[in-house]
């Protein structure tokens, strides 16, 4: 340990230091730059083992400003330890725990003792301070934090048993008294990995002391950092810890709620708001796309199901029914009462009206078999329009289950279910933000904040005292953006210059773009926009490419159905447009004031695509979403589990190519929410076109190995990281996937295999990895390829053999009669939350359409071995059993499907 004076005011810091070199100079210089007495502060920082050099530069730090720091070094032992040891050597009233990647506001501490100060019963036992957010690397703040609700009122006194919904969790903006953690003996758990470590010490600290009562500091702002580039965040990936299914629900909320009730005789609702809050999150990050509880293993999924049986029995019902310190959504706050509190509620909830088609959707929640149902409509039996059961999963376990049913939109059904008549309501009963004013404690004078100027001078009273504290803030923000952004006293003058001008051109800019949107608006309501565009279909594949579904099916309206009103949208840069524009298309340019007219008088939106921009290509914000309805037609067939995605989207249309794909998302037992009314089974549009080519080229007669591996997450963040297009490279090769690939493709083998059978292998790499592909060493025999320079289908139909790992291009390549090999040298690895994919149906061993093989060396055994041969008859049998459409008429099929959709329902009759 270095240092050995302690300082003689309020305030001890504790932090815990790891790695953390990159941020630490913004730390410590606004420590350095607070309005609060630097050697007032007593700081002990505690190194846990660091590999940078972020405790030489505290040793630095401490000779330059505060001889007072207390430096100690340890062997890493997590950050828990960290934590425990600066407590030990803690001696100030007031104790806090900060983070050394953050940032203070200059006011912070000085803005804290004002309110002790205001306290003048000292009735808080803990002082909770502003949580503000920043980007690493900018100065642009957000106050956008869940539990940010609890300062909109200002610096107040609250009873935590009064108003349990101003819990505090978060350990670096918490003050603590030093006396009441030593008297009761409190200590971080250091078994709590990889979070809640500080929330854990919190609400057992409250628990201990004489009442819960919250001291909250509005005024007092912690600037926390968000998305640190480095990726060293411990919360962060929270749930790719393997910790995270055992420790963390075991000693961190188990033990938290075991430990107060056994001090207490009960657990408080504050504590129990404490647990929740978490397990919302957990649900929340589980149904993301990329959450890395996709990866969970059998294990650690049993591991945290058993635990939340024990937590949550310790959860009240009567909390779960009102807890709206965030909203747990209708599904999880059914999930609570219904799975683990065993209280069923028989409601029906009524959903979204479909005024095309006339029918209107309804669903209710169930555990075990489906209910017996008996829909009645004006006295009279009907059959559904369609229905269908969606299971509903928490860390890949099934914990309740929703039947959906879409009926005719002719009055209120009477639904009876197991003879019981349902309620119907559109109540989905999830308690909301109340917004109530917290019962205060008694005691706190509010007394306006100390403003110092330059040279610690104050401003006196009235005019003079406003312009003061209006200085004030200049010059405190004004420090404060210096530590955020690294920039010195004159950049920063100039970026504030920049800013401001920055921001008064945008105000003009946006004024004039509203006046010239409002315009626009117009015009698409009036002549020649209204008859251009009636009832028109937009279509479109890609922002900047074509040659996908949306493609296809408009060459055959453009060649079969003159009288639909069809228009195809593309980017004018796009090396398609030419092309497209020489064959007929009628062209829009994506962006431009046309597609707005357009987008605002269209029936529908049709694309292979369902990306944001593609999903509403003109802004709902500035023109209005408009009445027209969205297409899918896809852009492969979806062999994973993509309703975390799809479930977000408002799809009336949706198309499947395969027997397997349609079960998956419309069938019974499915995670989507999507039934048999939206998704047919009807083929893509280009595979009409394929299946022709494919028949004018056999297999015998293709000369061509096409390689396609898909993408992989990790690579993203490692190649980043290099600092030149060589050191880019190096860490490709190196790399799992690269280095596997490149053995493939260099083989020895498979370049006497192209010499001696005249094949050509084509390097068809993710457009990922497009820009890197010229700097890698490829022999003769490998020619890169880029999708944004090429026509898949020319190259599946060319294509003796596809290799690839995961890639939907293959259920295509297989269509086209080409053969599979996939190689999966990161097998299962890659569903662990860190790609795109979840797993779904899809087994490759039991579906695959080829081979599956694991080494480089036996993809080329591979194509030795099969060199000559046809299919294997048991991967042609899969192919010819997962497609049902071989007729080459899905696009017309297509067509119907759309033009279907304004049809209206009639009621169906038992």
């Amino acid at each position: 340990m270095t240092g050995d004076k302690m300082a003689k005011g309020r305030f001890s810091l504790v932090i815990a230091l790891y790695n953390a070199a990159e941020y630490l100079p913004a730390f410590l210089e606004s420590l350095r730059t607070q309005t609060y007495p630097l050697r007032d502060l007593d700081i002990v920082v505690v190194d846990d083992g660091s590999t940078d050099d972020s405790a030489d530069l505290v040793e630095r730090w401490r000779g330059n400003h505060h001889a007072g720091l207390r430096l100690i070094r340890q062997d890493n032992a997590g950050p828990g330890a960290a934590r425990n040891a600066g407590l030990r050597r803690a001696g100030n009233e007031w104790v806090t725990f900060c983070d050394p990647d953050d940032v203070f506001h200059p006011g912070y501490f000085s803005a804290v003792a004002d309110f002790l100060s205001g306290d003048v019963n000292g009735s808080a036992q803990l002082l909770a301070t502003r949580l503000v957010q920043f980007r690493d690397g900018t100065a642009a703040v957000n106050h956008s934090h869940p539990l940010g609700r609890k300062f909109r009122l200002g610096n107040v006194l609250v009873n935590l048993d009064a108003n349990p919904e101003y819990i505090q969790l978060h350990g670096p903006t918490a003050f603590l008294k030093r006396a009441a953690l030593q008297e009761h003996g409190l200590w971080f758990d250091e078994r709590i990995r990889p979070k809640f470590e500080d929330s854990n010490l919190i609400g057992r600290y409250l628990a201990a002391v004489e009442a819960p009562v919250l001291g909250i500091v509005a005024s007092a702002r912690y600037l926390y950092r968000r998305n640190r580039r480095n990726g060293a965040s411990l919360v962060k990936g929270a749930w790719g810890d393997p910790r995270a299914y055992n420790e963390l629900p075991r000693y961190g909320y188990l033990g938290m709620l075991s430990d107060i009730r056994e001090r207490l005789g009960r657990v408080p609702h504050w504590a129990q708001y404490m647990v929740l809050y978490d397990l919302v999150w957990l649900y929340v990050d589980d149904k993301r796309m990329h959450s890395q509880t996709a990866g969970a293993t059998p294990e650690q999924r049993e591991s945290i199901h058993r635990l939340l049986e024990q937590i949550i029995e310790l959860i009240d019902e009567d909390v779960i029914r009102t807890f709206s310190v965030v909203s747990q959504g209708w599904i999880f706050h059914n999930i609570l009462l219904s799975y683990y509190k065993k209280d069923h509620n028989p409601l029906i909830q009524e959903w979204e009206r479909d005024e095309h088609r006339g029918t209107v959707r309804f669903s209710y929640l169930f555990q075990g078999t489906c209910p017996e149902e008996k829909i009645y409509l004006r006295g009279a039996p009907v059959v559904p329009v369609a229905a269908k059961t969606r299971e509903h999963r928490v860390v890949g376990k099934t914990l309740i289950r929703e039947r959906i049913l879409v009926l005719p939109d002719d009055g209120v059904p009477d639904i009876v279910l197991d003879g019981t008549p349902a309620q119907i309501t559109s109540d989905r009963g999830v308690p909301l933000q109340e917004g109530r004013v917290p019962e205060q404690q008694p005691g706190f004078q509010l007394r306006p904040p100390a403003v110092p100027v330059k040279g610690g001078q104050w401003y006196g009273k009235g005019v003079w005292s406003a312009v003061g504290i209006q200085v004030g803030r200049f010059r405190a923000n004004r420090i404060l953006r210096r530590a955020l952004t690294g920039a010195g006293p004159l950049e920063e003058i100039r970026d504030s210059a920049v800013r401001l001008l920055k921001r008064a051109r945008r105000r003009r800019s946006a004024a004039v773009r509203a006046k010239a949107d409002h315009r626009l608006v117009e015009r698409a309501g009036r002549e020649p926009a209204v008859s251009r565009y009636k009832d028109a279909w937009l279509l479109m594949d890609r922002v900047d490419r074509a040659d996908d579904n949306a493609e296809h099916l408009y060459r055959y309206l453009l060649r079969e159905r003159p009288d639909i009103n069809a228009w195809f949208v593309l980017n004018r840069t796009s090396r398609d447009w030419d092309r497209l524009a020489a064959d007929g298309f009628r062209l829009v340019a994506y962006g431009s004031d046309e597609l707005v007219l357009l987008a605002l008088n269209a029936s529908f939106r049709i694309s292979s695509h369902l990306n944001a921009n593609i999903e509403y290509p003109v802004s709902r914000r500035r023109y209005g979403a408009g009445n027209s309805r969205f297409v899918f037609l896809q852009h492969g067939v979806i062999k994973d589990d993509m309703s975390s995605w799809l479930n977000l989207k408002n799809i009336s249309l949706m198309i499947t190519a395969t027997h397997a794909e349609h079960e998956s998302i419309a069938g019974d037992g499915s995670l989507y929410k999507l039934t048999p009314h939206e998704v047919k089974l009807i083929g893509f549009p280009r595979h009409d076109s394929l299946r022709r080519a494919a028949d004018a080229v056999p297999l015998q007669r293709r000369r061509r190995i096409l390689m396609a591996p898909t993408w992989r997450e990790y690579l993203r963040d490692e190649l980043a990281g290099a600092d030149s297009a060589a050191g880019r490279v190096e860490r490709f090769e190196q790399s799992e996937f690269g280095r596997n690939w490149l053995q493939v493709l260099r083989s020895p083998k498979l370049r006497m295999l192209c010499l001696e059978k005249g094949y050509e292998v084509v390097f068809l790499p993710h457009p990922e990895l497009e820009s890197m592909v010229p700097l890698l060493n490829l022999p003769p025999h490998v020619r890169a390829a880029a999708y944004s320079e090429i026509r898949v289908q020319d190259q599946l139909v060319q294509a003796h053999t596809l290799v690839t790992d995961h890639s939907s291009l293959a259920f295509d390549a297989a269509y086209a009669g080409t053969k599979l090999v996939y190689f999966q040298f990161d097998g299962d690895e890659i569903f662990g939350g860190g790609h795109v994919y979840r797993k779904g149906y899809f087994d490759y061993g039991r579906d695959g359409l080829g081979p599956v093989v694991t080494r480089a060396g036996d993809v080329v055994e591979e194509l030795i071995r099969a060199d000559g041969l046809p299919r294997e008859a048991r991967f042609e049998d899969r192919v010819r059993g997962s497609f049902p459409h071989w007729d080459s008429r899905s696009s017309a099929r297509t067509t119907s499907a759309i033009e279907d959709l304004w049809l209206s329902v009639s009621a169906g009759t038992e």
